[in-house]
């Protein structure tokens, strides 16, 4: 394919592609999380935001094969799987829920050695595997127009 061919498409002519289908994928974490701040537009809260990019390496048996073959190939594809820590000091219990959830996800779900450190671990996330269920939301703005976003982790 090359863009060129495309200039003389009509704009209604261009059709929305599907979404990745529904199931579980194995995925592998793309990079070095992103650590980056982020403010809730709904509260007005400041957390620390910790960003896995997870490229799918192949679907799971749960995936329909007929929405598969209309997604095309999905090797390759990036999820982003996120982590909120609330800067908050009046909340702490959530902060210690989210940094166990991330723990667990680095040692159960990537098997990550938990005598690491959390940037130790980090780091040797990259390459590592896991099961990610991917489900639908819809936009908020437009109930239309869906996108697949990456849920609940598992072990390989």
């Amino acid at each position: 394919m090359n863009f060129t061919e495309s200039l003389d498409r009509r704009l209604e002519d261009v059709k929305r592609p599907p979404v990745l289908p529904v199931g579980h994928y194995v995925c592998a974490v793309h990079k070095h999380p992103d650590l980056e701040d982020f403010e809730s537009k709904k509260t007005g809260v400041t957390f620390d935001r910790v960003t896995f990019t997870m490229s799918v390496l192949s679907p799971h048996d749960d995936v329909d094969p007929e929405e598969l073959a209309a997604y095309g190939n999905v090797s390759g594809k990036k999820l982003r799987h996120t982590y909120l820590f609330s800067r908050d000091p009046d909340d702490k219990a959530n902060y210690e829920r989210s940094i166990y959830n991330l723990k667990r996800f680095l040692s159960e779900h990537l098997g990550l050695s938990d005598d690491m450190a959390m940037n130790e671990a980090l780091a040797a996330s990259v390459g590592a595997q896991c099961l990610i269920e991917v489900k639908h939301r819809p936009d908020p703005e437009n109930p239309e127009i869906v996108y697949d976003e990456a849920g609940r982790t598992a072990p390989l």
